[in-house]
């Protein structure tokens, strides 16, 4: 056969009869059960992608959405996915090469003048709202005051870098009005060449440094800011903000969206589902990497204070009192709870817009408050001056010496809920340590090996000067946690299937696949919509075990330990309530959320507190997240085009608050989902999540599996062979008090009652321990 001859064969394959194919496989999918329609077995895969595409999961190719995209379907393992052309790109391949800059200087200059006397408008007003504190400022006894301290960031350099952000949005929202850009190349990042009126910082970089950089600067050689603190949070698809640029997205009709908080009641019922096989250390776990990834940065006053949109009898600000970032959430006259206590605001502030790290105009990207990496930025903070602050003498994190027991330091902020005789409230890297107290059991888990690995190194090492034993203590425990989420959490989050196909597992020696153009950063979607199914699973209370005794020793009610961790001082305790982490089950993934997390979240002394689902649900409108169907589409999925296709009692849920499928809020959505095979979220999360973990792996250079050819502070083999030994059942056993505990189920976010995993002894060969002497400096 000649060569042209086979090349033509080729070409009608691959042209002609794969898409054929692919459109046949479409009429069958709808006999697939929901949940797996992703799944294609029985389609034969295209020979090759054309024009050197590469064959990738459909959510990490968004430009085949695009009109007129050309982006054949291929196969991986059973998987269909898409040959991409144009990466992570929004826009398609002949849009990128065909858009070029064509704004004139002048228009530039003129859009910089209005941005500053915008911005210096907004801020004048906002200045006068603060002399107003009786209106305007948060009360310190409000339950707002305490989802104010989960979210509050110290650090000075958020409201110049948010100040920033404004001018470079209100320059784009200029050239917007005049038709010197479109909504498309605002949307689609086609702005490029045209510079806003601010320019983030450019780092100094050591390109060969041993150690991760404290704020995430200098991971990327080429993009420096990449996953940097203070940096935006980028896009799965481009935003739906009602202007295009900022505005909080609107209904398809054009109508206001249904109250958050009307959403939540009526949608997120309180119930128990207890999960038949994960525990609630899984859960736990999942909030100590979100809170490590990311945190958006609210607006405040200027000097740190909360901003108020309501009153202090829960109504309404008139208009000439709210802050611009106000986007209070009303709750009806009628609710079912707010109701009794005369509430119909529940308070909502927006998130700072970050500058855009090539200085370009653009819609808002919202500012995270640490790294995005998984970095333990919350134990050691993403600033040199909180990582001193945390670093006590010979190469130790600081601790609270109570009666013997490591502890992490108090706190000098006024942030205990309680303030009774004894009351402690802890420090930590991200000061949201005392949030829930099983997140600051595992800030104290941390904080210990930290110090244990710190002290066994020293010894090792006479010679290190306790710079080298810290920095390299932290370099160990970094790899650690990230050992432990990508070989035990991950796996049980998103089933067997979608770990291999996204590459997720650990790699028998040093791992491959770094790219070094590859933006790491979060995306919004997964920050506020696909990360929140943890609150999902969270058990309304936490039963503590007795274990002397056998039976319960307590239950506690979640709201009564949020921001009240001062049991933590008892002796038992500690080690008692990981006993119960291991042993309580979590809850499923669902439409229920408890009435702890609904209504009764940071109340403090008050009989209410507020909704955390109707915050998630705001918050993801505030971000610009599109509707769910948006994102079924994304990840090749056919959309709901009618509330019955969705099960029969969601769906007259549904109807009774959303004027069509096209409007449901993506967390809405996710939490409806029948869950992967093998995982436990449902398709459209579990693609989101599996493309962010895909993120943080190849585009970190310090990801601790990759060899001395890309991380230059890489492991030797006998090292990394031992790194990949620890679990958190090892960490578990290793830093809790042993006061009652002396064993864990060997797979610790599973539950200990589940058969094959009883509880073990902590010195069992199946809770293996990494041997520290690989660590001795020849």
């Amino acid at each position: 056969m000649s060569t042209f001859m086979l090349i033509l064969r080729i070409f009608v394959y691959v042209v002609i009869v794969c898409p054929v194919v692919w459109s046949h496989t479409r009429v069958e999918r709808r006999h697939v059960t929901r949940g797996q329609e992703h799944l294609h077995k029985q389609e034969p895969p295209c020979a090759s992608c054309p024009r050197n595409g590469r064959c990738v999961p459909k959510v990490q190719c968004p430009a085949h959405l695009r009109p007129g995209s050309n982006n054949p379907s291929c196969h991986m393992d059973n998987f269909v996915g898409v040959c991409c052309l144009t990466g992570r790109q929004h826009a398609g391949e002949h849009e990128r090469k065909s858009r070029t800059s064509s704004i004139s200087v002048e228009d530039i200059k003129l859009s910089h003048d209005h941005s500053r006397r915008k911005l210096a408008q907004w801020m004048s007003n906002a200045e006068k709202l603060a002399d107003k504190p009786v209106h305007t400022i948060v009360n310190t006894t409000t339950p707002s005051f305490g989802h104010h301290l989960s979210v509050v960031t110290y650090d000075p350099r958020a409201n110049k870098l948010g100040r920033g952000g404004l001018m470079n949005l209100f320059a784009a929202q200029d050239l917007k009005a005049r038709d010197a850009v479109t909504d498309d190349d605002l949307l689609l990042g086609l702005t490029g060449e045209t510079d806003g009126p601010f320019c983030f910082p450019q780092p100094v970089c050591q390109p060969n440094s041993r150690y991760r950089s404290i704020s995430g600067e200098c991971n990327s050689l080429n993009f420096p800011t990449w996953g940097a603190v203070h940096t935006g949070f980028e896009r799965l698809l481009p935003p739906d903000y009602n202007d295009g640029t900022w505005a909080i997205r609107k209904a398809k009709s054009g109508l206001p969206l249904p109250s958050a908080r009307l959403v939540s009641s009526t949608l997120l019922l309180d119930g128990s589902h207890p999960s038949p096989t994960h525990n609630l250390m899984f859960m736990q776990f999942g909030q100590f990497i979100a809170h490590d990834t990311s945190a958006g940065v609210v607006f405040n006053t200027g000097n740190g204070s909360a901003i108020s949109c309501c009153t202090e009898s829960g109504s309404l600000l008139p208009p000439e009192l709210q802050h611009f970032a106000c986007a209070p959430i009303v709750a009806a006259t009628d609710d079912p709870f707010y109701s009794d206590f005369g509430q119909t605001c529940l308070n909502f502030v927006r998130v700072q817009i970050a500058p855009a790290s090539d200085c370009s105009i653009g819609y808002g990207k919202q500012m995270n408050g640490v790294t995005h990496f998984a970095d333990l930025s919350h134990i050691y903070g993403s600033s040199r001056e909180k990582l001193s602050s945390l670093r006590a003498a010979e190469g130790l994190l600081n601790t609270f010496n109570d009666y013997g027991r490591e502890l992490p330091p108090l706190t000098e902020r006024k942030e205990c809920m309680s303030v009774a005789e004894g009351a402690a409230c802890f420090e930590s890297g991200d000061n949201h340590g005392n949030q829930i107290i099983s997140l600051t059991v595992l800030h104290t888990i941390f904080t210990r090996e930290h110090n244990r690995i710190a002290k066994a190194l020293a010894v090792l090492n006479p010679g290190w000067d306790e710079d080298t034993v810290f920095f390299e203590a932290r370099r160990i425990l970094q790899a650690e946690f990230q050992h432990i989420i990508y070989n035990e959490w991950l796996p049980l989050l998103l089933g067997p299937q979608l770990m291999n196909i996204f590459n997720l597992s650990p790699a028998p020696e040093y791992a491959s696949g770094y790219d070094p153009g590859l933006n790491p950063s979060l995306t919004s979607e997964f920050s506020t919509a696909a990360m929140r199914f943890g609150h999902s699973v969270i058990d309304g209370k936490l039963i503590i075990p007795s274990p002397a005794r056998g039976g319960i020793y307590e239950t506690i009610s979640i709201p009564e330990v949020m921001f009240q961790p001062t049991r933590m001082r008892l002796k038992h305790f500690l080690d008692r309530l990981l006993i119960g982490l291991a042993s309580q089950p979590m809850q499923t993934v669902d439409p229920f959320v408890t009435e702890g997390l609904t209504r009764y979240m940071f109340h403090g002394g008050n009989p209410y507190g507020i909704d955390l689902a109707s915050i998630n649900i705001q918050r993801g409108r505030d971000h610009g997240v599109r509707s769910y169907n948006d994102y079924r589409r994304l990840i090749g999925l056919q959309p709901y085009l009618e509330f019955q296709e969705f099960s029969l009692s969601a769906a007259q849920r549904l109807s009774t608050v959303y004027e069509r499928p096209e409007d449901i809020d993506l967390w809405i959505g996710g939490l409806l989902e029948e869950p992967v095979e093998g995982g436990i979220v449902g398709p459209v999360f579990a693609n989101i999540i599996a493309d962010q973990f895909a993120k943080l792996k190849r585009g970190d250079r310090y990801f601790y599996e990759y060899g001395p050819d890309i991380n230059p502070g890489a492991f030797t083999p006998s090292q990394l062979a031992e790194i990949k030994k620890v679990t958190i059942s090892r960490l578990i056993c290793d830093n809790s008090d042993g006061i009652e505990l002396f064993s864990q189920p060997p797979a610790g976010f599973l539950r200990a009652d589940l058969l094959g995993n009883e509880q073990v002894p902590c010195s069992s060969a199946r809770i293996p321990s990494m041997d520290l002497n690989r660590f001795k400096e020849m």
